[in-house]
């Protein structure tokens, strides 16, 4: 696959949730409407309260990008919103708070489906913030089977994974359909959604290759879908760690989940909660809960 050869490249259709962060969407769309690639378009999936009335008047400039307003808050339900909406084969994701420096950042994601056993491409990314940075050890985007996840993107080398990151990623559109796309009960700043996701896409057959080529930025700025209230944010990083354990892994690992826990669990108690009763059992509540959701034993998809 060439991009010279235009009459046989697929249409791209770009998804890209945002909330509440009205001068990164403008700059991350227009950094993908510059892109060389001849044939895509650019969907937003507008979740914030305002409507936001620079992007207005880029989709208006340019009718490759299309918005998407809805009033629901949640990651998942708005790639499943995009997703529904896309024209293309391919469907690339992207956070709202990203750069693209390459013009040809899309083609680096398209060439990689000319191996028909490849269903998905996850990119390097480039953490602007230090804290995350002290992620990026380890084997590249992986989970272990014990449940372990590596999101360490910063590999030079192309390699098959099962775990990209969810700022930047591309699946077939058929083989998001097919898995039944990202599962919305994984909730607040949707951690392990993309995790989720992608190893339903391995379990149901196909490759996912990790393409360095494929480079962006992650500016990881305040707000999003991450709730400002820290409690609130660690139950629903308990919860949403709980929901993607107890759907892939064997109940005899979850002794190994809640030591690797241990240090977040302190941190809610004793550093953001000060001791309160609601960050000592925030832990407790979320497992619960997603207990409840996966039915007691054995694995489900959606």
């Amino acid at each position: 696959m060439t991009m010279a050869d235009r009459t046989t490249l697929p249409f791209v259709s770009v998804m890209i949730p945002t909330l509440n962060r009205p001068d990164a969407i403008i700059q991350i769309a227009t950094d993908f409407l510059a892109q060389v690639y001849p044939s895509l378009e650019v969907i937003v999936v507008d979740q914030s309260q305002a409507v936001n009335q620079g992007l207005a008047r880029l989709e208006q400039r340019d009718g490759r990008l299309k918005v998407i307003r809805t009033n629901v808050i949640g990651t998942c339900h708005a790639r499943n919103l995009g997703v529904r909406e896309a024209q293309g084969s391919i469907v690339v994701f992207s956070d709202d708070d990203n750069r693209i420096r390459d013009t040809s950042f899309v083609w680096q994601h398209i060439q990689n489906y000319g191996d028909p056993t490849i269903g998905g491409v996850g990119g390097r990314v480039l953490d602007r913030n230090t804290e995350l940075n002290r992620e990026q050890t380890g084997p590249v985007c992986t989970v272990t089977k014990t449940g372990k996840v590596f999101p360490n993107a910063t590999s030079l080398t192309r390699q098959l994974i099962n775990a990209p990151r969810g700022g930047n990623m591309s699946f077939r559109k058929s083989v998001i359909l097919g898995v039944g796309g990202f599962d919305e009960r994984f909730r607040g700043n949707a951690m392990r959604e993309e995790t989720d996701f992608s190893l339903r896409v391995v379990e149901g057959g196909w490759r996912i290759i990790y393409d360095p080529l494929a480079s962006n930025e992650h500016l990881a700025l305040a707000g999003g879908s991450r709730s400002s209230d820290r409690i609130t944010w660690y139950e629903d990083f308990f919860f949403n760690e709980s929901l993607f354990f107890l759907k892939h892994f064997p109940r005899r690992y979850l002794p190994i989940l809640l030591f690797r826990k241990v240090r977040p669990m302190i941190i809610c108690a004793v550093y953001y909660g000060r001791f309160q009763p609601r960050a000592l059992t925030a832990p407790w509540r979320a497992f619960r809960q997603a207990w409840r959701l996966v039915q007691g034993p054995g694995t489900i998809t959606t």
